[in-house]
């Protein structure tokens, strides 16, 4: 859960197409005890936010798969995860949940001033649909406020180990209440899992500082 305070675009058929397949979708409540032999929550995500972060900013594969060790925890990596959703999750859901503020949304979970900020952004983009993939990804890296520059540092900081990534990006971005040893046990344990699959699927980029550099916050002064 992100716990911080306030909040490539697509075509439309590519809009389109992704709200009918996430209409669909009803995820049941997902066991916890990372076992390595679970299938891969949401694959097209991963790969979509592994062009879009590696492609366009240059992070790595590790840095990345410490990241969706977080989200796989947090939403399943589904961007139109509302929080406490597992068991009847809809695009329809999503939509009636988007002015309950005590809900947290999307792969990250965003919370208080920081998914005000997500709703504000959509709004003015992306027609409100803060629930596409898109939206979120340019959010995190243009306009979450001071945790752009967080995501900046921690790009430039990989380990090159994901768990003590997915440790790290817990720390400092997701700034969830776990310990040390509950975050390597889960989040850290999803991300090895994220990672084993990204590998065999020919997402194993290098860090690519000079495009890490480009991660800044673009808006006229930082909300938080």
């Amino acid at each position: 859960m992100v716990i911080y305070t306030a909040f490539q675009a697509k075509s439309q058929d590519s809009n389109t197409s992704e709200e009918t397949a996430m209409t669909n979708t009803n995820i049941k409540q997902r066991s916890k005890n990372n076992d390595s032999n679970r299938s891969i929550d949401n694959k097209k995500y991963i790969q979509q936010v592994y062009r879009y972060l590696h492609e366009n900013y240059g992070l790595s594969a590790t840095s990345i798969a410490g990241i969706l060790g977080n989200w796989t925890q947090e939403s399943g990596i589904d961007p139109i995860a509302v929080q406490g959703d597992w068991s009847y999750r809809s695009l329809k859901n999503s939509k009636n949940s988007t002015h309950d503020i005590h809900k947290d949304i999307g792969f990250a979970q965003w919370s208080s001033q920081r998914r005000q900020e997500l709703i504000l952004f959509s709004d003015q983009k992306y027609h409100g649909e803060w629930w596409l993939a898109m939206t979120q990804l340019e959010f995190m890296t243009q306009h979450d406020g001071s945790f752009v520059a967080v995501l900046k540092n921690y790009a430039l900081n990989d380990h090159g180990d994901v768990v003590k990534n997915a440790v790290d990006f817990n720390d400092h971005w997701e700034v969830s209440p776990d310990e040390k040893s509950t975050v390597e046990k889960t989040r850290g344990a999803e991300a090895q899992r994220v990672y084993a699959y990204m590998k065999k699927n020919n997402m194993t980029g290098e860090a690519d500082r000079s495009k890490i550099q480009q991660l800044r916050y673009i808006g006229e002064s930082l909300p938080y």
